[in-house]
Protein backbone atom coordinates (compact mmCIF):
# COMPACT_ATOMS: atom_id res chain seq x y z
CA UNK A 1 0.00 0.00 0.00
CA UNK A 2 1.30 3.31 -0.96
CA UNK A 3 1.21 6.08 1.47
CA UNK A 4 2.44 9.91 1.52
CA UNK A 5 4.40 11.56 4.10
CA UNK A 6 4.38 15.67 4.51
CA UNK A 7 5.18 17.55 7.36
CA UNK A 8 5.69 20.94 8.40
CA UNK A 9 6.87 23.13 10.84
CA UNK A 10 6.35 26.71 11.81
CA UNK A 11 9.84 28.71 12.08
CA UNK A 12 8.32 32.18 13.13
CA UNK A 13 5.29 33.82 12.17
CA UNK A 14 5.13 33.35 8.57
CA UNK A 15 7.29 30.94 7.42
CA UNK A 16 6.70 27.52 7.36
CA UNK A 17 9.15 24.35 6.37
CA UNK A 18 7.17 21.89 4.81
CA UNK A 19 9.21 18.56 4.63
CA UNK A 20 7.41 15.54 1.77
CA UNK A 21 8.89 12.58 0.21
CA UNK A 22 9.49 14.67 -2.88
CA UNK A 23 11.84 17.35 -1.33
CA UNK A 24 11.48 20.00 1.25
CA UNK A 25 10.20 23.77 0.67
CA UNK A 26 9.62 26.89 2.75
CA UNK A 27 6.05 28.84 2.60
CA UNK A 28 5.87 32.75 3.57
CA UNK A 29 3.13 34.98 4.38
CA UNK A 30 0.57 34.89 6.17
CA UNK A 31 -2.91 33.02 5.71
CA UNK A 32 -4.65 33.48 2.66
CA UNK A 33 -1.54 34.73 0.85
CA UNK A 34 1.01 31.97 0.52
CA UNK A 35 4.45 31.95 -1.78
CA UNK A 36 6.39 29.34 -1.54
CA UNK A 37 10.24 27.49 -2.32
CA UNK A 38 10.20 24.50 -3.57
CA UNK A 39 12.83 22.12 -4.66
CA UNK A 40 10.79 21.55 -8.25
CA UNK A 41 9.64 25.11 -8.93
CA UNK A 42 7.05 28.23 -7.16
CA UNK A 43 3.68 28.69 -6.16
CA UNK A 44 1.74 31.61 -5.27
CA UNK A 45 -1.30 31.33 -3.57
CA UNK A 46 -3.87 34.05 -2.69
CA UNK A 47 -7.48 33.39 -1.22
CA UNK A 48 -10.43 34.82 0.65
CA UNK A 49 -10.23 33.06 4.01
CA UNK A 50 -13.49 31.61 5.32
CA UNK A 51 -14.46 31.71 1.52
CA UNK A 52 -12.88 28.78 -0.08
CA UNK A 53 -12.37 30.92 -2.67
CA UNK A 54 -8.09 30.76 -4.05
CA UNK A 55 -5.93 31.28 -6.80
CA UNK A 56 -2.77 29.76 -7.51
CA UNK A 57 -0.12 30.20 -9.74
CA UNK A 58 2.98 27.79 -10.86
CA UNK A 59 6.25 28.26 -11.95
CA UNK A 60 8.63 26.11 -12.43
CA UNK A 61 12.24 25.80 -12.87
CA UNK A 62 13.89 25.13 -15.56
CA UNK A 63 13.55 21.56 -16.33
CA UNK A 64 16.71 20.56 -15.13
CA UNK A 65 14.81 17.62 -13.01
CA UNK A 66 13.45 16.40 -15.60
CA UNK A 67 14.79 13.68 -17.71
CA UNK A 68 17.24 15.50 -20.12
CA UNK A 69 16.43 16.14 -23.81
CA UNK A 70 18.56 13.81 -26.37
CA UNK A 71 21.94 15.96 -26.95
CA UNK A 72 21.49 18.09 -30.70
CA UNK A 73 23.52 16.23 -33.60
CA UNK A 74 25.90 19.04 -34.59
CA UNK A 75 28.49 18.61 -37.66
CA UNK A 76 31.96 17.98 -35.84
CA UNK A 77 34.52 20.24 -37.20
CA UNK A 78 38.15 18.68 -37.65
CA UNK A 79 39.95 17.36 -34.86
CA UNK A 80 41.07 20.60 -33.26
CA UNK A 81 45.32 21.18 -32.68
CA UNK A 82 46.95 23.46 -30.47
CA UNK A 83 45.75 27.24 -31.24
CA UNK A 84 48.74 28.94 -32.71
CA UNK A 85 49.01 32.73 -31.25
CA UNK A 86 51.65 35.17 -31.54
CA UNK A 87 53.68 34.36 -28.52
CA UNK A 88 53.62 30.53 -28.86
CA UNK A 89 51.55 27.50 -28.92
CA UNK A 90 48.33 27.40 -26.56
CA UNK A 91 47.78 24.08 -25.76
CA UNK A 92 44.19 24.35 -23.82
CA UNK A 93 40.80 22.83 -24.32
CA UNK A 94 37.80 24.60 -25.79
CA UNK A 95 35.63 26.28 -22.88
CA UNK A 96 33.68 24.14 -20.95
CA UNK A 97 30.22 25.25 -21.86
CA UNK A 98 31.10 24.24 -25.73
CA UNK A 99 32.73 21.10 -24.25
CA UNK A 100 29.35 20.31 -22.80
CA UNK A 101 27.44 21.60 -26.00
CA UNK A 102 29.70 18.74 -28.03
CA UNK A 103 29.59 16.15 -25.13
CA UNK A 104 29.20 12.29 -26.61
CA UNK A 105 27.47 10.73 -23.42
CA UNK A 106 24.14 11.60 -22.43
CA UNK A 107 25.32 11.26 -18.55
CA UNK A 108 27.08 14.69 -18.90
CA UNK A 109 23.12 16.08 -18.89
CA UNK A 110 22.60 13.72 -16.19
CA UNK A 111 25.08 15.14 -13.72
CA UNK A 112 24.61 18.92 -14.85
CA UNK A 113 20.78 18.60 -13.78
CA UNK A 114 21.65 16.98 -10.03
CA UNK A 115 24.30 20.06 -9.59
CA UNK A 116 21.76 22.15 -10.56
CA UNK A 117 19.27 20.70 -8.03
CA UNK A 118 21.80 20.71 -4.95
CA UNK A 119 22.44 24.56 -5.72
CA UNK A 120 18.84 25.34 -5.32
CA UNK A 121 18.74 23.60 -2.33
CA UNK A 122 21.96 25.74 -0.94
CA UNK A 123 20.08 28.76 -1.85
CA UNK A 124 16.82 27.82 0.08
CA UNK A 125 18.82 26.39 3.04
CA UNK A 126 20.72 30.46 3.32
CA UNK A 127 17.54 31.84 2.43
CA UNK A 128 15.69 30.03 5.36
CA UNK A 129 19.06 30.14 7.54
CA UNK A 130 18.76 34.38 6.93
CA UNK A 131 15.13 34.31 7.74
CA UNK A 132 15.78 32.29 11.13
CA UNK A 133 18.70 35.06 11.94
CA UNK A 134 16.11 37.90 11.47
CA UNK A 135 13.44 36.12 13.76
CA UNK A 136 16.02 35.88 16.33
CA UNK A 137 17.25 39.48 15.74
CA UNK A 138 13.59 40.42 16.02
CA UNK A 139 13.64 38.10 19.50
CA UNK A 140 16.08 39.28 21.23
CA UNK A 141 15.35 42.87 20.17
CA UNK A 142 11.63 42.45 21.97
CA UNK A 143 11.05 43.26 25.76
CA UNK A 144 9.90 39.19 26.43
CA UNK A 145 12.67 37.51 27.84
CA UNK A 146 12.99 33.62 26.54
CA UNK A 147 13.29 30.81 28.94
CA UNK A 148 16.56 29.01 28.88
CA UNK A 149 14.85 25.43 28.17
CA UNK A 150 12.96 27.03 25.10
CA UNK A 151 15.86 28.73 23.52
CA UNK A 152 17.53 25.33 23.96
CA UNK A 153 14.62 23.05 21.76
CA UNK A 154 13.98 26.13 19.39
CA UNK A 155 17.69 26.30 18.80
CA UNK A 156 18.35 22.30 18.53
CA UNK A 157 14.58 22.33 16.64
CA UNK A 158 16.33 24.65 14.22
CA UNK A 159 19.50 22.89 13.53
CA UNK A 160 17.49 19.64 13.17
CA UNK A 161 15.40 21.04 10.10
CA UNK A 162 18.45 22.93 8.55
CA UNK A 163 20.70 19.54 8.87
CA UNK A 164 17.66 17.31 7.55
CA UNK A 165 16.87 19.49 4.94
CA UNK A 166 21.12 19.53 3.55
CA UNK A 167 20.82 15.84 4.19
CA UNK A 168 17.68 15.49 2.32
CA UNK A 169 19.03 17.45 -0.59
CA UNK A 170 22.32 15.82 -0.85
CA UNK A 171 21.31 12.73 -1.11
CA UNK A 172 18.56 13.76 -3.70
CA UNK A 173 21.32 15.27 -5.67
CA UNK A 174 23.83 12.53 -5.69
CA UNK A 175 23.70 10.65 -8.81
CA UNK A 176 24.85 6.90 -8.30
CA UNK A 177 26.66 4.95 -11.06
CA UNK A 178 26.62 1.22 -10.19
CA UNK A 179 28.99 -0.35 -12.95
CA UNK A 180 28.26 -3.95 -13.72
CA UNK A 181 31.10 -4.75 -16.25
CA UNK A 182 31.78 -8.09 -18.22
CA UNK A 183 35.29 -9.86 -17.72
CA UNK A 184 36.21 -8.32 -21.26
CA UNK A 185 35.51 -4.89 -20.00
CA UNK A 186 36.52 -5.19 -16.28
CA UNK A 187 39.86 -6.70 -17.77
CA UNK A 188 40.41 -3.32 -20.08
CA UNK A 189 39.61 -1.36 -17.14
CA UNK A 190 42.01 -2.84 -14.43
CA UNK A 191 44.47 -2.37 -17.13
CA UNK A 192 44.47 1.28 -17.62
CA UNK A 193 44.09 1.68 -13.52
CA UNK A 194 47.52 -0.28 -13.47
CA UNK A 195 49.19 2.16 -16.21
CA UNK A 196 47.47 4.91 -14.54
CA UNK A 197 49.07 3.90 -11.39
CA UNK A 198 52.50 3.60 -13.00
CA UNK A 199 51.60 7.25 -14.56
CA UNK A 200 50.82 8.46 -11.00
CA UNK A 201 53.90 7.22 -9.31
CA UNK A 202 56.50 8.85 -11.45
CA UNK A 203 59.33 11.13 -10.70
CA UNK A 204 57.86 14.01 -12.74
CA UNK A 205 54.38 14.76 -14.29
CA UNK A 206 53.70 18.08 -15.58
CA UNK A 207 50.37 19.84 -17.57
CA UNK A 208 51.56 21.62 -20.73
CA UNK A 209 49.41 24.41 -21.30
CA UNK A 210 51.97 26.49 -23.53
CA UNK A 211 54.74 25.77 -26.30
CA UNK A 212 56.91 29.07 -27.50
CA UNK A 213 59.24 29.21 -30.00
CA UNK A 214 62.75 30.50 -29.02
CA UNK A 215 64.77 32.70 -30.93
CA UNK A 216 67.25 33.46 -28.35
CA UNK A 217 69.12 30.24 -28.06
CA UNK A 218 72.25 31.34 -26.82
CA UNK A 219 71.19 31.98 -23.82
CA UNK A 220 68.50 29.07 -22.95
CA UNK A 221 70.93 26.14 -23.33
CA UNK A 222 70.45 25.76 -27.15
CA UNK A 223 66.72 25.42 -27.05
CA UNK A 224 64.68 26.06 -29.85
CA UNK A 225 61.13 26.31 -27.99
CA UNK A 226 60.15 26.62 -25.06
CA UNK A 227 57.38 25.24 -22.50
CA UNK A 228 55.26 26.29 -19.73
CA UNK A 229 54.17 23.33 -17.15
CA UNK A 230 53.03 23.18 -14.13
CA UNK A 231 53.33 19.75 -11.70
CA UNK A 232 50.30 17.65 -11.37
CA UNK A 233 49.37 14.59 -9.12
CA UNK A 234 47.20 12.35 -10.81
CA UNK A 235 44.70 10.35 -8.02
CA UNK A 236 42.05 8.47 -8.07
CA UNK A 237 38.61 10.28 -6.87
CA UNK A 238 35.46 10.66 -7.92
CA UNK A 239 33.22 13.97 -9.19
CA UNK A 240 31.37 16.21 -6.78
CA UNK A 241 27.62 14.65 -6.01
CA UNK A 242 28.73 11.11 -8.16
CA UNK A 243 28.57 7.82 -5.91
CA UNK A 244 30.35 5.17 -7.65
CA UNK A 245 31.06 1.62 -6.91
CA UNK A 246 34.40 1.85 -9.08
CA UNK A 247 36.97 4.30 -8.17
CA UNK A 248 37.54 7.11 -10.95
CA UNK A 249 41.11 8.08 -12.70
CA UNK A 250 41.65 11.55 -11.89
CA UNK A 251 43.97 14.23 -13.77
CA UNK A 252 43.79 17.35 -12.85
CA UNK A 253 44.84 19.35 -15.73
CA UNK A 254 44.74 22.38 -15.89
CA UNK A 255 41.19 24.81 -15.63
CA UNK A 256 39.39 20.93 -16.16
CA UNK A 257 39.35 17.95 -14.55
CA UNK A 258 39.30 14.88 -16.59
CA UNK A 259 37.85 11.73 -14.47
CA UNK A 260 38.30 8.40 -16.48
CA UNK A 261 35.71 6.14 -16.01
CA UNK A 262 34.76 2.25 -17.33
CA UNK A 263 32.63 3.66 -19.60
CA UNK A 264 33.36 7.66 -20.21
CA UNK A 265 35.76 10.33 -19.71
CA UNK A 266 33.96 12.75 -17.51
CA UNK A 267 35.32 16.69 -18.08
CA UNK A 268 34.61 19.31 -14.70
CA UNK A 269 35.00 22.73 -14.66
CA UNK A 270 33.46 24.48 -11.59
CA UNK A 271 29.72 23.28 -11.53
CA UNK A 272 29.29 22.17 -15.23
CA UNK A 273 30.16 18.30 -16.31
CA UNK A 274 30.71 17.35 -20.02
CA UNK A 275 31.42 13.39 -21.20
CA UNK A 276 33.02 12.13 -24.27
CA UNK A 277 33.07 8.03 -24.92
CA UNK A 278 36.85 6.76 -25.32
CA UNK A 279 36.66 6.66 -28.81
CA UNK A 280 35.94 10.12 -29.82
CA UNK A 281 38.79 11.11 -27.60
CA UNK A 282 42.27 10.39 -29.84
CA UNK A 283 45.73 10.26 -27.59
CA UNK A 284 48.69 10.19 -28.98
CA UNK A 285 51.94 9.53 -27.29
CA UNK A 286 55.84 10.88 -28.52
CA UNK A 287 59.58 10.95 -26.80
CA UNK A 288 60.77 14.10 -26.00
CA UNK A 289 64.21 15.53 -25.60
CA UNK A 290 64.33 18.16 -22.82
CA UNK A 291 66.74 20.53 -21.67
CA UNK A 292 66.07 20.20 -17.86
CA UNK A 293 66.77 23.15 -15.69
CA UNK A 294 65.65 21.91 -12.41
CA UNK A 295 67.09 18.56 -10.69
CA UNK A 296 66.22 15.69 -12.61
CA UNK A 297 63.41 13.43 -11.43
CA UNK A 298 64.95 10.05 -9.83
CA UNK A 299 63.51 7.88 -12.47
CA UNK A 300 64.43 10.31 -15.45
CA UNK A 301 66.53 9.07 -18.17
CA UNK A 302 69.30 11.59 -19.03
CA UNK A 303 70.87 11.29 -22.47
CA UNK A 304 73.34 14.21 -22.87
CA UNK A 305 74.55 16.72 -21.52
CA UNK A 306 74.55 20.72 -22.35
CA UNK A 307 75.35 24.51 -21.08
CA UNK A 308 73.16 26.72 -19.72
CA UNK A 309 74.81 29.55 -22.07
CA UNK A 310 76.37 27.57 -25.11
CA UNK A 311 77.99 29.13 -28.68
CA UNK A 312 77.41 27.97 -31.98
CA UNK A 313 79.11 24.70 -32.04
CA UNK A 314 77.44 23.31 -28.60
CA UNK A 315 80.32 23.88 -25.67
CA UNK A 316 80.50 26.62 -23.35
CA UNK A 317 79.85 30.25 -24.18
CA UNK A 318 82.73 31.61 -22.27
CA UNK A 319 81.62 35.14 -21.89
CA UNK A 320 79.39 34.07 -19.25
CA UNK A 321 80.33 33.14 -15.36
CA UNK A 322 78.99 30.76 -13.62
CA UNK A 323 78.20 28.89 -17.02
CA UNK A 324 76.71 25.22 -15.96
CA UNK A 325 75.75 22.49 -17.23
CA UNK A 326 72.31 20.83 -17.62
CA UNK A 327 70.95 17.36 -18.41
CA UNK A 328 68.79 16.84 -21.58
CA UNK A 329 66.19 14.20 -20.09
CA UNK A 330 64.31 11.87 -22.49
CA UNK A 331 60.52 12.68 -21.35
CA UNK A 332 57.25 11.04 -22.51
CA UNK A 333 54.58 13.49 -23.85
CA UNK A 334 50.86 12.60 -24.54
CA UNK A 335 48.14 14.50 -25.85
CA UNK A 336 44.66 14.41 -25.84
CA UNK A 337 42.45 16.15 -28.68
CA UNK A 338 38.98 15.89 -29.74
CA UNK A 339 37.06 17.20 -32.40
CA UNK A 340 34.70 18.30 -29.67
CA UNK A 341 37.10 20.38 -28.02
CA UNK A 342 39.32 18.38 -25.76
CA UNK A 343 43.05 19.87 -26.01
CA UNK A 344 45.51 18.84 -23.23
CA UNK A 345 49.24 17.80 -23.34
CA UNK A 346 50.99 15.76 -20.56
CA UNK A 347 54.92 15.54 -19.74
CA UNK A 348 56.20 12.60 -17.58
CA UNK A 349 59.91 11.86 -16.44
CA UNK A 350 59.27 7.96 -17.70
CA UNK A 351 58.42 7.56 -22.04
CA UNK A 352 57.69 4.00 -21.39
CA UNK A 353 54.85 4.52 -18.35
CA UNK A 354 53.59 7.31 -20.38
CA UNK A 355 53.37 4.86 -23.67
CA UNK A 356 51.84 2.08 -21.86
CA UNK A 357 49.19 4.76 -20.69
CA UNK A 358 48.32 5.79 -24.38
CA UNK A 359 48.50 2.16 -25.44
CA UNK A 360 45.45 1.14 -22.65
CA UNK A 361 43.92 4.45 -23.35
CA UNK A 362 43.50 3.31 -26.99
CA UNK A 363 42.75 0.18 -26.13
CA UNK A 364 40.17 1.00 -24.27
CA UNK A 365 38.51 2.43 -26.89
CA UNK A 366 38.13 -0.49 -28.91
Amino acid sequence: MGFRFRRSFKIIPGVRVNVSGSGASVTLGPHGLHYTLGPRGTRTTVGLPGSGVSWTSYQPYAAASASPPPLPHVHQPPAPGPIEISQGTVIDSAPIDELVANSTIDIAQTLAAARSRWRRYKILIAMLSALIAVGALMVAGSASTVHPVAAFVLTAGVVLILGSLAIHGRQSSTVSLEYELSAEYSSRFDALASAFHDLANCGGIWSVPLEMQEADWKRNAGASKLIQRHRIALSRDKPHLVKSNVEFLKLPLGKETFYLTPDAILVTAGRTVAAFAYQDVEFTFRNARFIEEEAPPADAIVVDQTWRYVNRKGGPDLRFKNNRQLPICLYGEIDMRSAGGVNERIQCSRGDVAETFVATLNATSL
